[in-house]
């Protein structure tokens, strides 16, 4: 579980969205299921992530959203000197389902296909 509680001050009012985003943004790259997602590198840099909301729906616990991720991954070689393995970051692509709770402010990430 991770703690989203940020979004619980904008939760009645038009930034909710922002706030989910901003709350997302911030989180270490290690706190999201992104190597899962890997499509063209190895491994997942620490660089900051940028988060798009695609869709959000109130339940009766709290709030269920569709989030879009964009990062990026390392191709990893062996970092030899005769490695021609690029080490320029790579652009991915994630779709996240986030669940959070409305009273505690805690959320379930889950990646989607």
């Amino acid at each position: 579980m991770i703690d989203l509680s940020a979004v619980r001050a904008a939760w009645d009012t038009p930034e909710r969205e922002a706030a989910l985003k901003r709350a997302l943004e911030g989180l270490d790259t290690a706190d999201l299921p992104l190597q899962q997602a890997l499509m063209r590198g190895s491994q997942v840099t620490a660089a900051p992530v940028q988060v798009m909301v695609l869709t959000t729906t109130e339940t009766a616990e709290g709030l269920e959203a569709r989030v879009g991720v964009f990062f990026t991954s390392l191709l990893g070689g062996c970092q030899c000197a005769d490695d021609p393995t690029p080490l320029e970051p790579l652009p991915e692509y994630a779709q996240i389902k986030v669940t959070l709770h409305r009273e505690t402010g805690m959320a379930r990430l889950r990646l989607l296909d």
